[in-house]
């Protein structure tokens, strides 16, 4: 029921009036009543809103709208402090925005109404819209509002998808009083998904710590996302948006992942060794030649009960786990599952059970859930499982010990820790392989994607996956570099070698790279333009390091090696044309070479000082980076750089 002005009592009009006042926090409040149904239309009254409004319409008018973004200042937001983020995720998907700062549901409800769609026809649209009516409306009222939008859209857009997002909390605390309200409304919102053309996906979690504060280096004031915070909405959002917009696949995989599965066979997967080694402690005691031999064993019965079908991970219910070729710290996993009824299985997260799958018809808790957990939380907050027979997502996050689990768009599990089943007394490991569990049933797995979280803040990308901008080739004859599908690549040639045309001395540097049987590649650092980068700066090579060509050449000539100076401890490299993580710290004069999520090299160029003459670049504390072209094919991707002590 709505009260008269006349019925509020003195604090509540005072809380008006500071609404009215403070715009960093509040909604620019207008002229209309405190008691306006959420559910009217009621045209803004600012006119710089009026002509924010009639930019959209034309816009819309012009056609080529396949994403549309609907809300308040929130959304705006996207233009200011959100324009990187949006830059990178939606400024190649024909995106609109239509916030408006300071709206309540009644005056989304009047834009849409007068907004002319006729020439567009959005694949999706994202409403997160709610937060100014804090003030006169119940939680319950903010959903009707809410509810109103969505029933618009579908009606002006009856085949466009509906993303909802639950409104962002407010306020600092999870127990202050808007904060609270909110997450009424959103209780309620769920109720609107229909797994069909409707989705609910609430991300507000993601914004907080695991104790529910909202911090200030998120949402300075308490309701706005600064820089990091749009980078969290954009990211939390990302496998929802790229499979409602209906292009997801192995060969286009959500923004900033990668396949784990190619649809097509077991690259990039090995087998599980067998008792007890799947220990990741007993696995790491054995010399290389022991842990070669029981691999081989492994990915023998792994061919055997594995395969794939139709793009899917076809299991038959008797061998051993399926598990990812690389080892991985923290990370975000998106896979789609199916089992058969009383079926039970699950995802080992670095090598360490698990993420639980399994029947609700036989545990009513439901999927999802740290099962091995003695300590800490181990069933699902809900139980969020599709009849049997119907596949089911996980979205898993890994940071740390804690682990979140969204499962069909439901937060099942929030920052948990995640215990180590295989020695208590230690934290998990911090990193390890990923596995698609055996427990006896018959499985099915797709859609295998990863983003690996890059230690530290302020990365950026180096390659943008568009262009050369930002790098040019050095030397040769002919160009040989290019762009292709996202790829960074040389053909090999008569070409010189790509440098980036910033330089750089203290950094991280995180990359991709596939190598074709017999290929050579490496990656310098800090080198001059003059002169050979392998000696004037240092090389980290890359290699493949299977081809009998190169069965006699130095340690310190093979993956990972900083090239005539220092030799990988261990080869962890995959076969050639599978891709392969590089990661390279460059600080003062330590140096360090991380492949496939194993650290290898670590050298330190002050005990190397005697090279000098020969490798000058031992000596150097700044210069460009650089790919090598070294007469064969060569991929990259997802190039990112961090600087340090900067």
């Amino acid at each position: 029921m709505y009260r008269d002005i006349a019925t509020l009592s003195t604090s509540t009009v005072l809380a008006l009036c500071l609404t009215l006042l403070l715009g960093a926090t509040c909604a620019h409040a207008s002229d209309e009543e405190p008691y306006q149904n959420p559910a009217d239309r009621v045209p803004p009254p600012e006119e710089w809103k009026v002509e924010r409004h009639n930019a959209m319409k034309a816009r819309l008018l012009e056609g080529n709208a396949d994403l549309v973004f609907i809300g308040d200042s929130i959304t705006q937001g996207w233009e200011g402090q959100g324009k990187e983020a949006w830059d990178f995720f939606y400024a190649d998907r024909n995106a609109v925005n239509l916030g408006i700062s300071g709206d309540r549901t009644y005056h989304v409800l009047w834009r849409l109404e007068d907004l002319d769609f006729s020439n567009v026809a959005p694949k999706l649209a994202v409403i997160m819209i709610g937060t100014n009516n804090r003030a006169m409306h119940t939680g319950e009222q903010i959903a009707e509002g809410v509810s109103a939008i969505v029933q618009t859209v579908r009606g002006k857009l009856p085949d466009t998808k509906v993303l909802l997002l639950g409104i962002f909390p407010r306020e600092k605390t999870p127990d202050a009083e808007y904060r609270v309200k909110m997450a009424e409304a959103n209780a309620n919102l769920a109720s609107l998904d229909d797994g069909e053309r409707v989705f609910f996906l609430d991300i507000g979690e993601e914004f907080l710590d695991p104790e529910g504060i909202l911090p200030e280096d998120i949402m300075p004031d308490a309701l706005h996302p600064n820089t990091k915070g749009y980078w969290i909405w954009a990211r939390a959002i990302e496998p929802a948006v790229a499979r409602l917009l209906g292009d997801m696949s192995p060969g286009n995989p959500p923004k900033g992942y990668v396949a784990l599965f190619n649809g097509e066979d077991l690259t990039g997967w090995k087998g599980l060794l067998k008792p007890p080694l799947d220990n990741p402690e007993r696995r790491a005691e054995l010399t290389p030649e022991e842990l070669a031999d029981a691999q081989a064993e492994a990915d023998a019965l792994m061919r055997e009960q594995w395969r794939v079908e139709d793009g899917m991970l076809v299991y038959t219910g008797e061998g051993r786990s399926l598990c990812t070729a690389q080892d991985y710290a923290d990370f975000e996993m998106i896979v789609d599952w199916k089992i058969p009824p009383q079926g039970d299985s699950g995802i080992y997260l670095r090598g360490s059970p698990q993420v639980q799958i399994w029947d609700p018809e036989q545990w009513p808790e439901g999927s999802g859930g740290l099962f091995n957990n003695e300590i800490h939380p181990s069933k699902p907050l809900v139980c969020a499982d599709k009849p049997i027979g119907q596949w089911n997502t996980f979205h898993i996050k890994m940071v740390g010990e804690r682990v979140t689990v969204y499962l069909n768009n439901t937060l099942v599990v929030n920052k948990v820790i995640m215990e180590n089943f295989w020695n208590r007394e230690i934290p998990i490991f911090p990193s390890g392989q990923i596995e698609l569990q055996h427990h006896g049933s018959d499985l099915w797995f797709k859609n295998i994607f990863l983003r690996e979280i890059l230690p530290g803040e302020g990365w950026r990308p180096l390659f943008n996956g568009e262009d050369l901008t930002g790098w040019e080739q050095v030397g040769g004859t002919q160009q040989v570099w290019g762009v292709e599908d996202g790829l960074l690549y040389t053909d090999g040639g008569e070409g010189g070698w790509l440098s980036t045309i910033e330089q750089f001395g203290d950094f991280e540097l995180s990359l991709e790279f596939r190598v074709p049987e017999g290929g050579n590649s490496g990656v310098f650092c800090r080198t001059p333009r003059e002169g050979n980068p392998a000696y004037a700066g240092f090389e980290v090579q890359i290699l493949d390091d299977y081809a009998e060509r190169y069965a006699t050449l130095e340690p310190w000539q093979y993956t990972g090696s900083v090239y005539e100076v220092a030799a990988p401890a261990r080869r962890v490299t995959l076969p050639a044309g599978t891709w392969q993580r590089m990661f390279i710290r460059c600080e003062g004069p330590r140096v360090e070479v991380t492949v496939n999520g194993f650290l290898v090299t670590e050298t330190d160029f002050t005990e190397h000082q005697d090279k000098v003459d020969r490798h000058p670049g031992v000596a150097r504390s700044e210069g460009y980076i650089g790919l090598q072209n070294h007469g064969s094919r060569l991929d990259f991707r997802n190039i990112q750089i961090r600087e340090l002590n900067r």
